[in-house]
């Protein structure tokens, strides 16, 4: 059984065709990169695979399920580019584990906050850290209750260099131990091409979805001088 299954999936907003014809699986295990032009649909063919939207046409099963079945057992964890918090509840770090938790076994979690480097953060208002912290700690919230599948969209944004390797050698980890799959979206094509197995390119539809080892000289060939619009400032340059 696939992890998840995409089938001719398309979806608008109105009449702007943001996915058309998708279709696209991820194995059991596998750490798949998801990479594109902004507007491409990346974002939002995850939110349809995590059941936040729901396609116009085609079918999506996430372990055979309903992506709304697969979220509600608990079978998809999501680290969001862009974590909305309520500004008026300055909960600290630790009461947001503990919520997220029921109050039940948060001390799981203090190994994988240490491993973040965020464990020293328990009692600072979440607020209060930086952008790279905060995405740490969501992370962190997304891993708690040990989904079988984890979406990542853009999680190097705002994380200095050091802590992303940190960050990539905890996700191999928990490949490892745990068996999980992972579809992390990216801009950064250096980062696609040292962590993941494989990369999807999409542009409302799937243009190619290869072994990650090929996809530089894919979008070299496709593109030219454009290729390099699709590596970030901080990174290797592919």
């Amino acid at each position: 059984m696939k992890a998840v299954e995409v089938k001719n999936v398309s979806f608008s907003f109105g009449d702007n065709t943001i996915l058309e014809n998708v279709s696209m699986g991820l194995e059991e295990g596998d750490f798949v990169g998801l990479v594109g032009p902004n507007g491409s649909g990346k974002t939002t063919l995850a939110k349809n695979i995590l059941g936040l939207l729901e396609p116009d046409s085609g079918s999506i099963e996430v372990y055979g399920r309903s992506p709304k079945k697969a979220q509600k057992e608990g079978l998809i964890g999501y680290v969001p580019q862009h974590y909305k918090r309520d500004h008026h509840f300055p909960a600290t770090v630790e009461e947001l584990l503990r919520i997220s938790l029921m109050f039940d076994g948060v001390n799981q979690s203090y190994e994988l906050l240490e491993e973040l480097g965020i464990k020293n953060h328990l009692t600072e208002k979440f607020e209060s850290l930086s952008g790279g912290q905060q995405q740490k700690v969501v992370t962190a919230l997304s891993l708690l209750k040990d989904p079988e599948i984890l979406v990542l969209d853009e999680p190097s944004v705002g994380v200095d260099i050091k802590s992303q390797k940190a960050f990539y050698s905890y996700l191999d980890r928990i490949r490892e131990d745990r068996g999980i799959t992972i579809l992390m979206i990216s801009h950064d094509i250096g980062a696609i091409s040292r962590h993941t197995d494989e990369a999807i390119y999409l542009n409302k539809s799937v243009c190619c979805q290869a072994d990650t080892k090929e996809l530089p000289g894919i979008l070299e060939e496709t593109y030219g001088d454009d290729f390099r619009h699709y590596s970030h400032g901080g990174h290797d340059h592919d």
